[in-house]
């Protein structure tokens, strides 16, 4: 998978502009940043999860080859709970790409989940395989990480996904390189001229679970095949048990779609994968995009993701599905936007979600929120109607939010002298109600 390019930005949120240095207070003051990553080392790919007023927050950093998947834990005021953690046993064995974060899930038990993968050694042979560390101490400590993937022969595995049921079963899903065909030298180099995007062979999705807490884990399953290979995949679990997997699927054409498909015998088996939309998006490369899932509890799954295709705006596009994924609403156009990346899907009240995604690239690279609502009126908007403006949150890509009573919490990336750090900003949930 293409190497993620680490690029340096800062965030603002309503008056807060620029880069700051690290707050000498130790509580995190709402609205000021304050810096979680060590600072001696290039750190990026952030992501975070909220649980029983606990914010967890992993991000990978970077020194050289080598990499490590950090961890830690802040309260409700922004506070740290202790010193940031190394998730990997082995210093510098992990690995991350561009929109390939770790993934972070927590148990009805508190039992804390981190998926990761771990960096290829061409002297021992390994490739870059999915693993899965348990922390059952509210993250004082990991234990020892299980793999995954099954798959004898080293492969490329990558853009996980990681959710946890009602009832302790922990799922994954992931992209997978097994017996699967490489491009022709020549139509890499002919694409990287023509199209500016990077092009790698499909790959298969693969799935797995595990009933025993994260200790072991179920033959892997192949659920798709000519799978969008840089794309990010999702995973939500419904209030009923139902299992959602979402991908980008590449059709014949070089169409590129979100791809939905569901479980409701705990994984074992799936549907027949269903085509959000038709978003008539013809593009010979990775767009580095795939789409956010939200199961609520009356059964809706919403999805939301970037397309770039030539039928409607090119935006944020969200849908939502009643019948278990097996049909989905008319996309409707959240906001005209060059968006990067995956989005994130927030919901932080019943009858309202929240986008956040990244627009531009590079040096123009601006972070964007939205609104939207889960009512009839907004069901009944025409597809790619225009949209909402969307609330400009300040420079910079991909962001990581969760929201937790009253509050947001925005992990970020930011420039911190010649390196780049992961920071930490909490504001007040009304103010993001007024902006978006």
């Amino acid at each position: 998978m293409k190497k993620r390019l680490l690029a340096v930005f800062c965030l603002t949120v309503m008056v807060f502009a620029g880069c700051t240095k690290r707050p000498t207070t130790s509580a995190n003051q709402l609205g000021s940043p304050q810096r979680i990553s060590s600072g001696n080392a290039n750190a990026s790919e952030p992501a975070v999860v909220t649980k029983d007023g606990t914010v967890y927050i992993v991000w990978v950093e970077h020194r050289g080859k080598d990499a490590d998947v950090m961890f830690e834990s802040f309260n409700g005021e922004g506070q740290s709970l202790g010193a940031a953690i190394r998730v990997n046993p082995q210093a510098g064995q992990a690995t991350a790409w561009r929109g390939d974060q770790p993934t972070i899930a927590v148990a009805p038990d508190g039992t804390v989940y981190v998926g990761w993968t771990g960096r290829a050694d061409t002297a021992s042979g390994s490739s870059p395989d999915i693993y899965l560390s348990a922390s059952r101490d509210g993250g004082k400590s990991f234990v020892a990480p299980v793999k995954v993937n099954d798959d004898p022969k080293p492969g490329d595995h990558g853009m996980h996904s990681l959710a946890v049921a009602g009832d302790g079963r922990v799922y994954v899903a992931w992209l997978d390189e097994r017996n699967v065909a490489a491009v022709p030298a020549k139509d890499v180099k002919m694409n990287a001229v023509s199209s500016g995007h990077h092009m790698e062979s499909n790959r298969k999705l693969f799935f797995s679970s595990s009933i025993d807490g994260g200790r072991s884990f179920s033959p892997n399953q192949r659920i798709a095949s000519d799978v969008c290979p840089c794309c990010k995949t999702n995973l939500a679990v419904g209030k009923d048990g139902r299992v959602y997997v979402g991908w980008r699927q590449v059709l014949p054409g070089d169409y590129r779609h979100i791809s939905v498909t569901s479980s409701s015998d705990e994984g074992k088996t799936f549907a027949t994968a269903t085509i959000v939309s038709n978003d008539e998006w013809v593009l010979k490369g990775c767009p580095v995009s795939g789409a956010a899932l939200s199961a609520d509890a009356d059964g809706t799954l919403r999805v939301l993701w970037y397309a770039g295709g030539d039928k409607g705006q090119r935006g944020i596009y969200w849908s939502e599905s009643r019948d278990g994924g097996k049909t989905f609403s008319p996309r409707q156009l959240l906001a005209a936007s060059s968006a990067h990346g995956t989005p994130i899907l927030l919901r932080d009240r019943v009858d309202a979600a929240a986008g956040v995604w990244q627009d531009g690239e590079g040096a123009k690279a601006q972070i964007l929120g939205a609104r939207f609502r889960n009512d009839e009126k907004a069901t009944q908007v025409q597809a790619d109607s225009p949209a909402v403006r969307p609330t400009t949150f300040g420079a910079g890509e991909l962001p990581a939010a969760v929201t937790m009573n009253e509050r947001v919490f925005i992990v970020y990336v930011a420039q911190d002298g010649d390196k780049q750090s992961i920071w930490l900003i909490t504001i007040d949930k009304g103010k993001l109600d007024s902006a978006i």
